[in-house]
């Protein structure tokens, strides 16, 4: 079948220029369906004069507005009937386009945005249609009307807003209802990436569902950006966490991420507010990010080292100390006693790469430690009753407590 033949057979009904250039869609590039279809219909004009007769299987509908040279054809008669009727596959729906646009734009004037991806719900009946049409002259060279109607409208829109529409990245994601005429916004997330310090102890890196805490890592950096973007929500994703009691006095790379925001940040105003976050959490290195980001950072592994005050039972001699170092190398570890009621209880293998020790008083000394992420300190300090092996008490035979644990540097490898 050549390019005439199918387009004869298309304009068995009546069809728009939209439907019928997009049969042929992928043909030409620089063209809109619209224009191609007018290119395609005065082609197959050209042919019916030629002929000088009219074509008994095509509904001569299709060719309103032309001056015939050869057939004789009554323009006025031709006019008057094509009053009111509607294209045999979208019934005009490229001529409201301008009206959807009106509404997505009213919608939207509830939000702060600068980019919009744009996606429809079309009727049952439409999708058949078009479906029947395939069915009747190929799928070849075609594109789905769903296709044309997103990016055209999406063109509307571009015009109306003066935003960017935009594939990748959009701020906001529209969902339009053609058949109910409905109009769902999907306000997509800011992601920040920083790195915090949290310099005192008793507060735990994620907020609590039942406010068991009075604050938390999470709320103390969330709070200037929720003030500002009117988020419904946040959450934090760190590269790892420390435990409630201990402190971070190194930097942990984060993600921020900000749940439907009804504002967008500038960077400007983003370094702004980073300021205002309080002093018992610290950040630096505050820039925008993106959900591969908050994957990487979930997925990447990466050594800890940590300084420990150990208190233990019984006094413990200088000497003594020196056995530690022989605790470089593996340690398996069942899961803690202390997290077995919220984590799978598991045996991990972890490394120790190095490890120093500094006496501090008869019965106390302090521990500084390297080690593969994931390992548990507190229990590589006691034992944990031998579900970690080898450990510190273990060595020295002498009951041994982790009094105060800070993390004093996170290797990143993101």
């Amino acid at each position: 079948m050549n390019l005439i033949e199918k387009a004869e057979r298309i304009m068995e009904h009546y069809i728009c220029d939209n439907c019928l250039g997009r049969q042929f869609g992928q043909l030409l590039s620089g063209y809109d369906n619209s224009h191609r279809g007018r290119v395609i219909r005065s082609l197959v004009a050209m042919s019916i004069d030629k002929e000088g007769k009219e074509s008994m299987n095509m509904d001569m509908m299709n060719f309103t507005g032309f001056r015939f040279h050869f057939l004789e054809i009554d323009i006025h008669k031709l006019k008057a009937a094509i009053a009111g009727r509607k294209c045999h596959v979208c019934e005009n729906i490229f001529d409201r386009l301008d009206r959807y646009a009106a509404k997505i734009e009213n919608t939207l004037k509830k939000i702060e945005f600068k980019t919009f991806l744009i996606g429809t719900k079309l009727s049952h009946e439409l999708n058949e249609r078009e479906e029947q049409l395939w069915e009747h002259v190929g799928i070849d060279y075609c594109e789905p009307i769903k296709a044309e109607i997103n990016r055209e409208l999406g063109k509307t829109l571009e015009k109306r807003t003066r935003k960017k529409f935009s594939v990748k990245n959009p701020d906001v994601v529209i969902l339009l209802d053609m058949a109910s005429d409905k109009v769902e916004l999907q306000i997509n997330p800011i992601f920040i990436y920083g790195m915090y310090q949290k310099l005192v102890r008793g507060i735990p890196q994620t907020k609590w569902p039942d406010k068991k805490y009075k604050t938390s890592v999470e709320e103390i950096i969330a709070k200037p950006f929720m003030a500002v973007t009117k988020a419904t929500g946040h959450k934090l994703h760190g590269f790892g966490r420390e435990d409630i009691d201990a402190r971070c006095l190194g930097w942990r790379p984060f993600v921020l991420e900000l749940l439907e925001p009804k504002k967008r940040l500038e960077k400007e105003s983003m370094l702004r507010l980073a300021r205002k976050i309080g002093k018992q959490v610290r950040v630096k290195g505050i820039r925008f990010s993106n959900i591969a980001e908050v994957r990487m950072i979930k997925e990447a592994k990466g050594d800890k080292t940590y300084k420990a005050l150990v208190v233990c039972d019984n006094i413990i001699k200088k000497e003594e100390l020196k056995k530690i170092s022989s605790l470089k190398g593996e340690i398996r570890q069942r899961t803690p006693q202390r997290v077995i009621h919220r984590r799978a209880d598991m045996l991990r293998k972890r490394k120790v790469f190095s490890i120093k020790t500094k006496q501090k008083g008869k019965k106390s000394f302090i521990l500084t430690v390297r080690t593969e992420g994931g390992l548990y300190i507190k229990e590589l300090i006691s034992g944990d009753n031998g579900r970690t092996q080898p450990s510190i008490s273990s060595i020295l035979q002498n009951s041994c407590k982790c009094k105060e644990l800070d993390v004093m540097a996170v290797h990143y490898k993101g």
